[in-house]
């Protein structure tokens, strides 16, 4: 008659374990992700295509998320989105300038559309954009001038 209480006794302290391991409906792994979602303009323009990526700064720690940017608009869901605290913003975008060069991966002689980098430096490599992610869901619009 004790095997049945044994059983149970056993039964509850894994699910306690189970518990302790899992947590209290918090983000596995050392650092907290959120979800991010907006718009992006240039000259109030739309950004059809392009990506935006989300880099740690300051005491922030943990890695660097990013998405596309399509018809303007970009969302990053939680799970793959940036760590909470002070990150940097990254937007990139390439433009077609009207010439045509050499294919680089296709066949000898074939040409494509050369394109550049639409966004200028201060959004991207020289980027001044911080956004302070929260806990939940995040939205930035950015608004950023072409010159």
């Amino acid at each position: 008659m004790k095997r049945p209480k044994r059983f149970a006794n056993r039964l509850v302290g894994l699910g306690l374990l189970a518990c302790l391991c899992c947590g209290c409906g918090k983000p596995a792994g050392p650092y907290q992700r959120a979800a991010v979602e907006g718009t992006v303009t240039l000259g109030g323009q739309e950004i059809e295509q392009g990506s935006i990526t989300f880099y740690p700064t300051g005491d922030t720690r943990g890695m660097v998320a990013g998405g596309p940017i399509q018809g303007g608009r970009y969302s990053i869901s939680a799970g793959q989105g940036p760590v909470v605290g002070l990150n940097l913003v990254k937007i990139n975008a390439s433009r077609k300038t009207g010439r045509k060069v050499q294919d680089a991966f296709g066949d000898p002689g074939k040409l494509m559309d050369e394109t550049e980098e639409a966004v200028p430096e201060q959004y991207n490599t020289k980027s001044t954009l911080v956004r302070e992610v929260k806990f939940g869901k995040n939205v930035f619009d950015f608004q950023l001038n072409s010159q």
